[in-house]
């Protein structure tokens, strides 16, 4: 009985019980395409859910179960004639339908008679991915193609940068750690994040400034009070600032392993990029003073983070 309906998996691509399977493997077979885990309520893909949505209802205890069907109507479960089919323009019409894994990765072999939804065509990726009638979904899939097609020319761009210690293509370097740029703050000058990592941790200190020995630049000696590691160069300063912004946000979603919570001291104060959080979620309170400097001009005397800690 079952050999007269479409197998799923298959029409998906993924059937592997081969002619085995207990289902058709022709498309001209009508589909099964009724999500049972929606008819069980415990379907989580909600509207991203790939299968038809239809609810079943129990007009009495003795009478067959009607199926109330998308497009309308209802089907007796005790029928043996299969549910009128839907054509191609009645189900655009519909936005709960979702779109053809097949259409959006290529052509689809059931063309006009498919029962999904066939997406406008992507200007970026090149794909039939946009939903006609989910206007958010579009826009966030326009977002992210556009920003991976951004990394993406970044990242071909970067291939030729090379280290100015090493003088080696750092994107070229043996390992996945090592392929990485150390992005100086105040200066323009290229480091792969390993030699300029050295070079802050092991410059002779004898005689020279601490500020001038570790946190230059080794080229143009241009203090620079911190390294943001980034797997692509940077074009413009527009984009430095964006890997920059991006580097200290997703630093600020992560402890702080030296504030532990109020029960350590932090030794970078307020140039801490790491978040400073009670066990109860308070943020802590910082309190800066300034004074006014032998040139005029206001400096950061030091921060208060003790002090609130003490009364807190």
């Amino acid at each position: 009985m079952s050999k007269g309906v479409l197998c799923k998996f298959f029409a998906h691509g993924a059937c592997l019980k081969g002619e085995h399977c207990e289902f058709a493997h022709d498309w001209k077979a009508p589909s099964n395409n009724i999500c049972s885990f929606y008819q069980k309520g415990i379907c989580t893909y909600g509207s991203r859910c790939r299968y038809e949505h239809v609810k079943v209802c129990r007009s009495s205890s003795d009478s067959p179960l009607p199926i109330e069907l998308p497009y309308g109507g209802a089907v007796s479960t005790a029928a043996s004639s299969p549910p009128p089919a839907l054509g191609h323009d009645d189900m655009l019409s519909d936005d709960n339908h979702v779109i053809c894994s097949f259409s959006g990765h290529g052509d689809c072999p059931r063309g006009e008679d498919c029962p999904h939804i066939h997406g406008d065509l992507c200007p970026i990726c090149d794909k039939r991915c946009l939903h006609p009638f989910r206007p958010q979904e579009r826009e966030e899939h326009l977002k992210s193609c556009e920003k991976r097609r951004k990394h993406m020319e970044a990242l071909r761009c970067s291939q030729e940068i090379e280290c100015s210690v090493c003088l080696e293509a750092v994107l070229s370097k043996p390992t996945s750690a090592e392929r990485k740029f150390g992005i100086l703050s105040e200066c323009d000058h290229s480091f792969c994040i390993s030699c300029i990592r050295n070079w802050r941790s092991s410059s002779s200190t004898s005689g020279i400034h601490l500020n001038s020995a570790v946190r230059a630049c080794p080229l143009c000696r241009r203090l620079s009070y911190f390294v943001i590691p980034s797997v692509v160069w940077y074009s413009s300063s527009e984009e430095k600032q964006e890997i920059v912004q991006s580097y200290k946000t997703k630093l600020r979603s992560i402890d702080c392993k030296h504030f532990d919570f109020g029960n350590g001291t932090c030794p970078f104060g307020t140039s801490c990029f790491y978040r400073h959080a009670f066990h109860d979620g308070r943020l802590e309170e910082v309190v800066v003073r300034h004074v006014g400097g032998d040139d005029g001009d206001a400096v950061v005397a030091k921060d208060m983070r003790s002090f609130f800690r003490t009364i807190v």
